[in-house]
């Protein structure tokens, strides 16, 4: 059993819908109408701008696998933190990319479509006039990795993107259930398939929609990439959170040891019982929240 018998049940019906990703992204709200549909319902103030030079990204202001949509639960996350936050006398804002998604016969936008998009964003941050030093990239699952990505393309730059240089360190990386690998070798995908919101036998929907096996690579999987490739990244604090009970724990665990051997300033935090995203999936029942959630609060506080 994870955290009880009610978020087994949540955890299930989430595995058996997340087995079907594009049946279940083509039933779901893009992120134009749901971004500003549930911040309207949340009360939170929104407005959102295209990201130029990007190939159709935009960036949502808020005060999945590459193929699906944010949730519901995702909202009701960032209006908790920004919550949270002001309980400890901290101000969020929050920028939600919206990139381009992938599609189930691979003729959608693909690697790596999704890595400029989030670089040409964060540049777009940049270039209006936010500092460097006060900006938090992260995301949850593919939104993690694709922070990765932008870490690789400012340390070892990528033909076709113009290179970004940061004028000082950025003041973090969030890390929440990164998806680091597209490999279902390791022995969490087995003993966690039952407990888990993911399909591992499913996962390979997602990633050949999303990358060629010639395009996988370190920007791609970040579980590729040795210690030397992360020394120096540019954030001053990073948080890898990731649950007990995930698919992908043992890649997610191996590759946040990776970042901490480079010589970064990184912070593992494995929560036991959780599932991928958890903290996302609890908002998304209106369950309590749990220690991932905590874990990311506290997180945030201490780098605002």
């Amino acid at each position: 059993m994870s955290r009880s018998a009610a978020h087994d049940q949540r955890n299930a019906e989430f595995r058996e819908a997340f087995g079907k990703p594009f049946e279940l992204a083509s039933a779901a709200q893009p992120t134009a109408v749901l971004v500003p549909e549930e911040a309207k319902k949340l009360g939170l103030a929104h407005y959102a701008e295209d990201v130029p030079n990007s190939g159709g990204a935009r960036v949502h202001w808020l005060g999945g696998g590459f193929a699906l949509p944010p949730l519901q639960g995702h909202a009701r996350f960032w209006k908790q933190t920004v919550e949270q936050l002001e309980k400890r006398g901290k101000n969020l804002t929050v920028a939600v990319v919206e990139y381009s998604l992938t599609t189930e016969d691979g003729s959608g936008p693909r690697y790596p479509t999704q890595i400029k998009q989030a670089v040409e964003s964060l540049r777009y941050l940049i270039d209006k006039g936010n500092q460097t030093s006060n900006i938090i990239i992260g995301g949850d699952s593919a939104g993690g990795q694709l922070s990765l990505a932008i870490i690789s393309v400012i340390l070892h730059g990528f033909q076709g993107i113009e290179p970004l240089k940061l004028d000082d360190k950025l003041a973090g990386m969030l890390l929440i259930s990164p998806w680091v690998s597209f490999g279902v070798d390791a022995p969490s995908m087995e003993e966690n398939k039952d407990k888990d919101c993911i399909p591992p036998d499913r996962l390979y929907l997602l990633s050949d929609a999303y990358a060629d096996s010639s395009d996988r690579n370190e920007f791609s999987e970040p579980h590729r990439a040795d210690v030397s490739w992360w020394r120096s990244i540019p954030a001053r604090s990073i948080l890898n959170v990731y649950g007990g009970y995930e698919v992908f724990r043992d890649h997610i665990a191996e590759v946040g040891k990776a970042l901490k051997d480079a010589g970064n300033q990184i912070e593992n935090v494995e929560c036991a019982k959780e599932v991928h995203i958890d903290c996302i999936l609890d908002a998304h029942a209106e369950m309590e929240p749990g220690e991932m959630s905590s874990k990311v609060w506290e997180w945030l506080a201490s780098v605002i």
